[in-house]
């Protein structure tokens, strides 16, 4: 048995509350609560946040006091309470120092299902003293009564987010079940876990180890510290040893077995698997711009992510008549990005997200940005693979990368109209794409007005007209305003290229590639050609 969010809304305290959304939450289990004191969204939150150990099965108390009226803020919060594992939020003074509890907050605490519960309005009496007594209360006498606690242990593990299912969260829950310490070695002595209770407190782990394998057998007993060992077999047949510290008070046998229990079925559930789970979360972590879990996750398997200011996207060919290969292409591609990239790389988070390849890196070494990227656009073709390259650079900040994610996923579909020859596409060319979206949303009126300053290549003679269109477009779009490759994707004389530049030129009144003239040429073109990939679709 253990304590509900569902059962704590029969207590006395919380019979007049009403829960306002997260309904399909509230059969979690709660082990203990707190106060979120601090709800400003800044550095100084993100590091008290950084700093705490969190366990799951929390629920919290607040009332806004720093944002009551700052929606954003406080869905930020609540988003960040769920990331960590919270159960629920009970807000106090809806009325009084929080005017109302908007819809938006409501809305996203049933799409985390995540109780949000809410304490009488308008009434300045309420005290949180009433209810943190009588759930902690009902929390004391639940684990009085059910002393067999290996399944809601393992249940816990289970609901928190990936990255935060370890052998260190279980050492951390048996602790806080127990209020006791615990140390996990190897078979050679090295200490591979530790946690102790209180958080706090300081303790030499190699010291203590050292005086417990001094004696010849049996439980030391030092400044009022019981200690024991018991042996951890995991399923590979290897042995660990678990140290037991509690003040005062040896643990007893039915305690230590079941620790053992928990710890052993943890490292044999989730040592091989763990790392691989983590990816995902972590790519997902950073796309949705989460940076208090980005960094938490981080943390926990040492990845360097200061260090990461490039995203590649690789988008696999949309539709193919072959549905096992279709599934097989995004493996395919996120096993050449590694490879191409593993050897420039310091740093290189990889996986599927949406169908996409995402991979997250730290600056090549020894290596040109563009040339590494061709290279694995070339190996994309050897492999028969029509995939796209987008390459994202110098991005600082979790919300720039969720928006140029989200960018390439509006706008590539443009970008390949704009620039049909592409492969690689750069991230400033997504955004131009995007700019050319927003123009064509704007109407035929917005258009024609952007495309007027073309007008002056419109002559009497139908195909000289035609020619300093195709001409200039190639020569801006697709030939970045070199002659030379103009003349070679048009399949004619440079010189004739030459003529025909210097024909627009005169037309214009200013030299093709003067800025900022050139700018406005640039976008009436790009919106030309998508009218003209729209009618050859239509």
């Amino acid at each position: 048995m253990s304590v509900t969010v569902a059962d704590l809304m029969a207590l006395p305290s919380l019979r007049e509350a009403k829960v306002l959304a997260g309904r399909q939450g509230l059969q979690k289990t709660v082990t203990t609560m707190s106060v979120l004191e601090y709800t400003r969204t800044d550095t100084t939150q993100e590091y008290m946040l950084n700093a705490i150990e969190f366990l799951g099965s929390e629920i919290v108390i607040t009332c806004f006091a720093d944002v009551p009226d700052d929606v954003e803020a406080q869905c930020v919060n609540m988003r960040r309470l769920s990331d960590v594992g919270m159960v629920g939020l009970i807000l106090y003074y809806v009325g009084i120092i929080m005017p109302r509890v908007d819809t938006k907050l409501i809305a996203l605490a049933d799409s985390l299902d995540f109780p949000l519960i809410c304490m009488p309005e308008n009434r300045p009496n309420l005290r949180y003293s009433e209810v943190i007594t009588e759930i902690m209360n009902a929390v004391f006498k639940d684990q009085q009564t059910e002393t067999h606690y290996q399944a809601e242990i393992l249940e816990r593990i289970s609901r928190l987010p990936v990255y935060q299912r370890s052998i260190g969260t279980a050492m951390r829950m048996l602790s806080d079940r127990l209020r006791l310490s615990l140390l996990l070695t190897d078979a050679a002595g090295q200490l591979l876990n530790n946690v102790y209770w209180p958080r706090t407190r300081e303790l030499d782990a190699e010291r203590t180890i050292a005086d417990f394998d001094g004696l010849a057998s049996g439980e030391l007993t030092k400044e009022q510290l019981c200690i024991s060992r018991h042996p951890v077999r995991t399923a590979s047949g290897s042995r660990l040893d678990l140290y037991i510290l509690r003040q005062d008070e040896a643990v007893s046998d039915e305690d230590a077995a079941q620790i053992t229990d928990v710890l052993r079925i943890c490292i044999n559930l989730l040592s091989e698997k763990h790392g691989e789970q983590v990816l995902p979360e972590l790519v997902q972590a950073i796309l949705q711009d989460e940076p208090l879990k980005m960094r938490r996750i981080a943390d926990v398997f040492k990845i360097d992510v200061a260090s990461i200011h490039n995203m590649w996207i690789i988008t696999p060919p949309e539709g193919t008549e072959d549905s096992i290969q279709q599934r097989r292409t995004p493996q395919v591609l996120l096993s050449l990005i590694r490879t191409e990239l593993s050897p420039y790389c310091k740093t290189i988070i990889a996986d599927i997200h949406n169908q996409d390849v995402v991979a997250f890196m730290d600056n090549p070494v020894d290596c040109d940005i563009s040339l590494l990227a061709a290279s694995l656009s070339a190996a994309m073709k050897g492999a028969g693979i029509n995939a796209l390259l987008t390459v994202c650079l110098n991005l600082t900040e979790t919300t720039q990368v969720r928006r140029a994610y989200l960018q390439n996923k509006k706008a590539l579909g443009t970008a390949q109209q704009i620039y049909p020859w592409k492969r690689v596409f750069t991230q400033r060319e997504i955004a131009f794409a995007e700019t050319c979206q927003n123009i064509m949303a704007g109407g035929e009126g917005r258009v024609k007005e952007c495309i007027a300053v073309l007008d002056c290549l419109n002559s009497d003679d139908e195909r000289q007209t035609n020619d300093s269109y195709e001409t200039l477009t190639v020569f801006l779009l697709d030939a970045e305003s070199s002659q030379d490759k103009c003349a070679e994707l048009l399949l004619f004389h440079r010189n004739t290229i030459k003529y025909r530049i210097n024909h627009i030129n005169e037309r214009m009144g200013f030299k093709i590639g003067h800025m900022p003239e050139t700018m406005e040429l640039y976008t009436a073109v790009a919106l030309r050609r998508i009218l003209q990939a729209r009618v050859k679709i239509g």
